[in-house]
C-alpha cells in the first residue's frame, strides 16, 4: 500500500516577521501534528495544501546521478564604513526577492493611503473646526499642510546690454533669450521655466 504525503505552506503575520514555512508530512499522522509556531513566537496561518506523494518508479538500470554544485555568490557590502564580504546561496537570493516583492507591495499601499490622506486634508483642513486634531494626524504621517498651485507671472525687466559698435545686425531678442535667467530665492517657489515674449530696445 502506497503512503501519501501532503505539503502545507504557512506564513507568519506580515506586520511582524512575515516568515514563510513549508512542511511535508505523511498523511497517516493527524492534522494537528503540523500545528507549529513561528520562531518569533506567533502562530502561523495556513495558505496552501497540496499533494506531495511521490509514486514508486521501477528502475531497470541504475543511472548515475548528475552531480551539481550549489551556486554561491560573494558580494561586498559597506556596513559602518567597513567593507564586509558575504556569501549568498540561491535560496538566499530567492528569499530576498520574495521579501523585496512584499516590501514593494506594502510601499505601494502606503503611498496610495498617503495620497488619500493628502486629498482629505486639502479638502477639509482650511474650513475645519478641529484643525489641531488634523494637524496632529498630518504630523504623525509626515504630511505637510501645504499645497501646490500653478502661477504665471508677467514681469517687466529693464536691462543694459553691451554690444559691438561694428555689429549692425545684432538680434537683441535672441541675445536676451539666450542670456536672461529667472530664479527664486524662496524655497517655497520653484521656477519651472520662463519665456521671453517681447523685447523692445530703448528706455521707458
Amino acid at each position: 500500500m502506497n503512503e501519501t504525503w501532503t505539503k502545507r505552506s504557512y506564513v507568519c503575520d506580515p506586520d511582524f516577521c512575515d516568515a514563510l514555512y513549508e512542511i511535508t508530512v505523511n498523511d497517516k499522522y493527524p492534522a494537528n501534528v503540523t500545528d507549529i509556531t513561528c520562531h518569533c513566537g506567533r502562530g502561523l496561518f495556513m495558505v496552501s495544501v497540496v499533494d506531495a506523494t511521490i509514486l514508486p518508479i521501477t528502475q531497470t538500470k541504475e543511472e548515475k546521478m548528475e552531480e551539481t554544485t550549489a551556486q554561491v555568490m560573494k558580494l561586498d557590502w559597506i556596513e559602518n564604513d567597513v567593507v564586509v564580504n558575504k556569501e549568498y546561496t540561491e535560496s538566499d537570493v530567492r528569499h530576498m526577492v520574495w521579501v523585496n516583492k512584499n516590501l514593494s507591495e506594502k510601499q505601494n499601499e502606503w503611498y496610495r493611503k498617503e495620497s488619500q490622506l493628502r486629498s482629505l486634508l486639502e479638502d477639509t483642513y482650511a474650513n475645519s473646526d478641529d484643525q489641531d486634531t488634523l494637524a496632529q494626524v498630518a504630523e504623525i504621517f509626515d504630511v505637510p499642510l501645504t499645497k501646490e498651485i500653478e502661477v504665471t507671472a508677467w514681469v517687466r525687466v529693464d536691462m543694459t546690454i553691451e554690444i559691438d559698435m561694428a555689429d549692425a545686425d545684432y538680434d537683441i531678442e535672441q541675445l536676451v533669450s539666450d542670456n536672461l535667467t529667472i530664479d527664486s530665492f524662496g524655497s517655497e517657489i520653484n521656477v519651472n521655466g520662463h519665456d521671453v515674449e517681447r523685447v523692445e530696445e530703448g528706455a521707458y
